[in-house]
């Protein structure tokens, strides 16, 4: 069975006409930040993006390029069923077979009110299925595992674990911006929030080599390599001021 990387926005649900592109752009940045991850394809779902994970594929890997990919509100690991409750409980068995819980609770979200079944009564129905198969209790407040039931209009979504991540808005929606880098926290740190606006950040280092050593440019090096996670490619200037000091 295939399982997929579904992430959710926040932020660009509220963009009416321009979503698309919004959209777009963020679905671009995952591809860049989980090439080589073991995802086989990024496609665009409604106000979702999909991931296709490959069997070999490190989901500890993709999991933190998803989280660290700004546009991203949360995110999930989950098995695309189609749209009949009857397959949903022919899937859930071997679903819920490496997890150990002794209490539970479904959480079913009928995305698609065109789904005949309501909510509520999803929850029931699973609900007393898993209990029946696992002999485990149902716990609406603290449970030890959570199933979430998604209804989208093609299909249902299964998954156990939601992932917090970023938010923001996808880098490269809001043009570049050129940020003074030092060694300090203040301006990566700046940096990383201009970013998380959606900025593509071009970075300048001033050095007084060889008036001194050359820690100050290693230090700039070092965190540009850092930062370039969150915006896939990065320019570092590094200007000379010692002739200017003299």
């Amino acid at each position: 069975m295939k399982t997929y990387a579904i992430v959710k926005t926040h932020e660009i649900a509220l963009k009416g006409k321009n979503r698309p592109w919004f959209m777009r752009r963020l679905a671009d940045n995952l591809r860049r930040s989980t090439r080589g991850a073991g995802v086989e394809e990024v496609w665009q779902g409604q106000m979702m993006v999909g991931l296709t994970l490959a069997e070999d594929a490190d989901w500890d890997v993709v999991k933190e390029r998803i989280r660290d990919c700004f546009g991203v509100a949360k995110f999930f690991r989950a098995n695309r069923l189609p749209r009949d409750l009857g397959q949903v409980k022919e899937a859930l068995p071997a679903l819920l077979e490496p997890l150990e819980f002794e209490s539970f609770r479904i959480t079913a979200n009928r995305a698609d009110k065109r789904f005949e079944t309501r909510s509520d009564d999803i929850n029931r129905d699973l609900g007393a299925f898993v209990k029946d198969h696992s002999g485990a209790r149902v716990d609406l407040t603290n449970p030890d595992l959570e199933v979430f039931i998604d209804v989208l209009p093609k299909e249902i979504l299964v998954y156990f674990q939601e992932y917090k991540a970023m938010g923001g808005l996808p880098v490269g929606v809001s043009g570049p911006v050129a940020v003074m880098l030092s060694g300090g926290i203040d301006s990566p740190v700046a940096t990383w929030q201009m970013m998380k606006r959606g900025c593509q950040a071009h970075l300048v280092h001033f050095h007084s080599y060889p008036l001194v050593d050359n820690s100050s440019m290693e230090k700039a090096a070092e965190l540009a390599q850092f930062l370039t996670k969150f915006q896939y490619r990065s320019d570092l200037s590094l200007v000379p001021l010692a002739e200017i000091q003299k």
